[in-house]
């Protein structure tokens, strides 16, 4: 009943009038098909008794009945089918809606957090038949009523069927809910197989799947998941079936039992033949009834399984987003970013990420994040940006802890490019314009974030109104470098940030694109500090791009273990002098 009233609200907001519709002719469909049964057992009767008149009503009558029975449902469909889209279309948009609903991203790198994500999209797909199920489920109802009602009247006995056909039902919902409880804990198993089979035909990954001869690895891969899959299924599925035969076989002897009885009492002067006729027809219908009400309860069943889970995901999200944040921005960075004693651990790691990290950048700096993979940078842009919580610590701008600041509106007055940008396969226009959405239609704020970003040339091959990515039949294919260009260019929509951040990025560039881009970088850093004397920060592991920066940040193992101008860094002869004598070695050998 949850799933149902849950559903049945969310269909009489959405569309009422394909609810009533469609429930309405369903609900007659079910009043012909027991309308059926009387109307041939009382043929039956007319014609035995030579009452030809009688004969040619109740004929009409059977067949208007039939008629019904079998077109009704057909124009229901119609109705119903649109309303489940409509219902879909609410539950994806209300999945996107939670997925992106807390303020940080830490939630993201969990992998129960994917599996339950992956779980709910699934059970969107279900919901959108269980709109569809609920109203058959009720039309049935009132079937099987009505053909209790008939039965009884030919005797009280006969009430027994119904209740006999009562059995099957509630070994099939427990049966489904076994069947279910096997389906989740199986989510992992088959998210891993639809990844496997996303990195075997995906176009990005295939070039390096054929050169290395990995197809044959990956599918083995796949296979020993499916084995898995498909050995937890195969048990799940026996006892299923155990519980649904075991069901049907109850029902079976009563239907057997109340055939034979109606012919004892037709024997004996007790019943008419056209009871018999009427009495085989509805407990023939009633096994159809009763095996379809399993059918639809355990679709029912599994919709709710999946609506609790989305109700609970639901709450989650409302409560972890906690109060409302008021803290003002401040207009200019005025003292700059400080962090205090930042700690950060990802969900369900055993480790902190970063550890108890103190800085000060102070307002108008450039400032390079230098230190090998894993060491912690791109969490520590993603904390600075406010896609992280602290797990310790606070960072504060012009004294204001970001912790009190509303997300949003620390987010409007940063601008970043991380390493893993996304290609945002939309006209150049559009690709370029999100990256300030009050800009995103105007041609001349696009215009001038390509210029500053040095991708005029992808502007003049593509045109503002170009698509984007292959994707689209008229779309066009950018490199990698032209793609970063075009994110670059995303990013500098903001021409008043506060933080400026880049994650490496000339990692998809060639020399004199990547000296583009350090030109532009610095000439929008030097923009950034005189308007509102905002901090920009980079990543590259280019020793060369590094030194033009007025403060060096080395981290190593989650910890801030150098800071300060190149030179004084080399002459300190520490971990950044190391590195950057293990590089230059590199270009001079």
């Amino acid at each position: 009943m949850f799933c149902l009233g849950r559903l049945f609200a969310i269909g009489w907001r959405l569309d009422r009038r394909r609810l009533l519709v469609g429930g309405g002719l369903l609900l007659l469909g079910s009043v012909a098909t027991p309308l059926v049964a009387v109307g041939a057992g009382r043929l039956v009767d007319a014609v035995t008794a030579g009452a030809v008149g009688d004969a040619t009503t109740w004929a009409v009558v059977v067949a208007v009945a039939l008629t019904g029975e079998l077109m009704l449902g057909h124009f229901a469909h119609l109705s119903y089918f649109e309303l489940a889209e409509l219902t879909e279309e609410r539950f994806n948009r209300d999945l996107l809606r939670l997925v992106n609903g807390p303020e940080e991203l830490a939630h993201s790198d969990d992998p129960a957090f994917a599996d339950r994500v992956d779980l709910l999209r699934q059970d969107v797909m279900q919901l959108r038949s269980t709109v569809q199920f609920g109203l058959q489920l009720g039309a049935l109802v009132v079937q099987v009523l009505l053909t209790a009602v008939v039965l009884g009247a030919v005797s009280p006995w006969l009430l027994a069927l119904p209740f006999a056909a009562v059995v099957p039902v509630v070994l099939g919902r427990r049966a489904e809910a076994g069947l279910q409880a096997v389906r989740e804990a199986q989510s992992p198993t088959t998210r891993g197989i639809r990844y496997l089979r996303r990195l075997a035909a995906s176009p990005a990954s295939q070039k390096e799947v054929r050169l290395a001869g990995g197809a044959g690895f990956l599918l083995d891969r796949q296979a020993a998941l499916l084995d898995a899959y498909g050995t937890a299924m195969a048990a799940a599925d026996r006892r299923h079936a155990l519980l649904r035969a075991a069901g049907q076989l109850v029902f079976g002897l009563g239907y057997v039992a109340a055939v034979l009885w109606v012919y004892e009492l037709a024997r004996t002067g007790r019943a008419s033949a056209g009871a018999v006729v009427l009495t085989v027809t509805l407990a023939t219908q009633l096994g159809s009834q009763m095996s379809s009400g399993v059918e639809l309860l355990g679709s029912v069943h599994r919709a709710a399984a999946g609506l609790r889970r989305f109700v609970t995901f639901d709450d989650e999200v409302t409560r972890a987003a906690g109060p409302a944040r008021t803290g003002e921005v401040p207009a200019t960075t005025g003292d700059g970013l400080r962090l205090e004693g930042v700690t950060f651990r990802y969900p369900g790691a055993d480790g902190d990420t970063l550890h108890e990290v103190d800085l000060h950048l102070p307002a108008g700096t450039s400032v390079a994040l230098v230190g090998e993979n894993g060491a912690g940078k791109s969490t520590l842009l993603k904390l600075l940006t406010g896609l992280y919580r602290p797990t310790g610590g606070r960072i504060l701008v012009e004294g204001v802890d970001l912790r009190d600041v509303a997300p949003a509106a620390w987010r409007s007055r940063t601008a970043a490019l991380f390493q893993d940008f996304a290609r945002v396969e939309l006209s150049l226009q559009h690709s370029v314009g999100i990256g300030r959405l009050t800009d995103v239609d105007e041609p001349g704020a696009v215009t001038a974030a390509v210029a500053r970003a040095g991708a005029t040339a992808t502007v003049e091959r593509v045109g503002l109104d170009g698509v984007l990515g292959l994707g689209y039949a008229d779309g066009e294919d950018l490199s990698g470098g032209q793609w970063q260009s075009v994110g670059f260019a995303r990013t500098l929509m903001r021409t008043d940030p506060l933080l400026l951040t880049l994650d490496e990025p000339a990692a998809a560039l060639d020399a004199l694109a990547e000296q583009r881009l350090v030109d532009a970088y610095q000439a929008t850093a030097a923009e950034v500090a005189a308007t509102v004397g905002g901090v920009t920060i980079f990543v590259t592991h280019r020793m060369s791009t590094v030194r033009l920066a007025d403060r060096i940040v080395v981290l190593d193992g989650g910890r801030v273990v150098e800071q300060g101008a190149h030179a004084d860094l080399l002459a300190a002869g520490g971990r950044y002098s190391a590195l950057w004598t293990l590089q230059a070695r590199a270009y001079a050998d």
